[in-house]
């Protein structure tokens, strides 16, 4: 039996109510002077909402009957509370002299909730299902106003396709179905939300691509892209998340789960993150901190022990630094010497053609050219010569785009923004191609081979998320249309004051979440 609350208006201001059994009782806290709404209600018919009286805004908790004012320490202009789960766990929206900020108070301790890509003081948080996943609304630098999901420490952006420039996300129930309103030319619509993984690449592929929205164009900043790669050609492309832009690609290769590992490396901390990735995030770890004087070069098996190295070098001096890597961690180190700092390495791969070995290209800054380094057992075996490359061509990245069990490099060039591909075996150039071209806004985080196949994991973890600060990653998902399954959540939202209902869909089937919108 669904329970209903939300808020009524009459000659003496606004009351909240609760409807259950088709019986309303009205909600009043005691100590409001101007009025009360009721906002959320979980299964042992705890509620919380907000009331006022001379001193300003308050939320509430009614539990057994008795109401507990709720109060963020932080807040200087109001607190509101808006939803609440079976564990006891609430979420809502302080405001202090910044602007509005969501919270979610768990244990009797608050934490501030600001969506990283947000515009300071504009995230407000109204639903929390027995997951502990969060949504709630932020608006960006230009106005705009976007739902989001907040599950294991990530923001997803949420944006209904058919929304104009206002989507909010404003409920999610135990099955990770949201509900919310958007606006668009034709008026206001509600909402029903369902969330799908990417497909697996297209067959064909062997390499994967991943760019990254620039800093400097703030309706992409952070977001990564993922391409599928086959046979010289690009075979699909997807949305893969967004991360907040302290945090700088470094690198792919094959270190963690997925088909391929995403390194990041924070520009504050120096500290590593990776990332598993098989056409959506599926793991995350972090691997440690290094000065910020060490810059990543590159993966591969320097080692020769059949597992997943990355090289660091020096900025200073040039030198060069393995360091060997196994179950996410850092095991061991060796240094492979030094290299005049004219000379960057700017892709690893198995370009002299010897079984299970990892080679360096490394370019002279001057003359845009091209040397080949060997290395086995942790040691530079040999060099050769590649050729030259005009220096408006730079570094995409180096993966079996040919074909499976090639290395084959890829530049772009900076004016244009067009690929280009070359063939590499036995420490010669023998063959090129174009790949196409994509908008400069987009900057290349790299290229990596398709290794296996991996399931899509429902949600990526997280580590080391301040609770205060909203220093947290994000991700940002593909959405589609679909019928909505209104069996499966019984909520109705009008706007942010709506009522909420409480839902049992723990006999629900579980299934693919996709979008549905309920057209006025």
């Amino acid at each position: 039996m669904g329970q209903i609350v939300g808020a009524y208006q009459d000659g003496g201001g606004f009351h909240g109510f609760l409807l259950s059994g088709g019986s309303y009782t009205t909600l009043d806290d005691s100590l409001a002077t101007g009025g009360t709404t009721a906002s959320g209600i979980n299964d042992a018919g705890q509620i919380v909402g907000t009331y006022t009286d001379a001193s300003g805004t308050h939320g509430f908790l009614l539990s057994n009957g008795s109401y507990t004012t709720l109060d963020d320490s932080l807040a200087t202009g109001g607190t509101t509370a808006s939803g609440i789960n079976d564990a006891g766990q609430i979420v809502g929206t302080y405001t202090d002299a910044s602007g509005t900020h969501g919270f979610l108070l768990s244990n009797g301790s608050y934490t501030t909730l600001d969506d990283p890509v947000a515009l300071a003081g504009t995230t407000a948080a109204f639903g929390i299902n027995d997951s502990g996943q969060i949504t709630g609304s932020y608006t960006d630098s230009i106005g705009h106003v976007h739902g989001f999901l907040l599950s294991g420490g990530t923001y997803t952006t949420l944006d209904d396709p058919s929304a104009g420039n206002i989507t909010r996300a404003a409920g999610i129930n135990d099955m990770g179905q949201i509900v919310g309103h958007y606006s668009s030319v034709s008026g206001n619509h509600r909402f029903l939300l369902t969330i799908a993984p990417n497909p697996a690449p297209p067959a064909g592929t062997t390499a994967s691509m991943i760019l990254r929205g620039s800093n400097a164009s703030p309706a992409v900043a952070g977001q990564y892209e993922i391409y599928n790669i086959g046979n010289n050609a690009i075979l699909a492309g997807y949305q893969l998340g967004q991360v907040g832009t302290d945090w700088q690609f470094n690198g792919l290769g094959g270190v963690g789960g997925g088909n391929t590992t995403m390194l990041l490396r924070n520009a504050g901390t120096g500290g590593f993150e990776l990332y598993g990735v098989s056409n959506n995030i599926v793991s995350a770890a972090f691997l440690g901190t290094v000065g910020l004087d060490w810059q990543f070069a590159g993966f591969g098996d320097f080692s020769s022990r059949g597992e997943s190295d990355m090289i660091l070098r020096n900025g200073n001096t040039g030198a060069l630094q393995v360091y060997g890597i196994a179950n996410n961690q850092i095991t061991d180190t060796a240094s492979l010497g030094t290299v005049g700092l004219d000379w960057q390495i700017i892709g690893v791969g198995n370009f002299s053609s010897m079984p299970g070995e990892s080679d360096a290209i490394m370019r002279n800054a001057t003359t845009g050219g091209l040397q080949v380094y060997d290395i086995a057992n942790n040691q530079i075996t040999g060099s050769a010569f590649l050729g030259t490359v005009g220096l408006d061509w730079q570094f995409a990245g180096v993966a079996p785009v040919r074909g499976p069990g090639t290395s084959d490099l890829v530049l772009r060039n900076v004016t244009s923004g067009a690929f280009e591909v070359y063939d590499i075996a036995n420490n010669q150039i023998t063959g090129a191609a174009s790949l196409g071209q994509v908008g400069l806004n987009w900057q290349l985080g790299g290229l990596s081979p398709i290794r296996r196949p991996a399931p899509w994991a429902a949600r990526t973890q997280t580590l080391n998320s301040c609770r205060r600060c909203g220093s947290r990653r994000r991700r940002r998902r593909h959405f589609e249309h679909h019928p909505a399954r209104g069996r499966d959540i019984a909520a109705a939202v009008a706007d942010d004051a709506a009522a909420r209902v409480r839902v049992s869909s723990k006999s629900a089937a579980a299934e693919q979440l996709r979008f549905a919108a309920v057209r006025e």
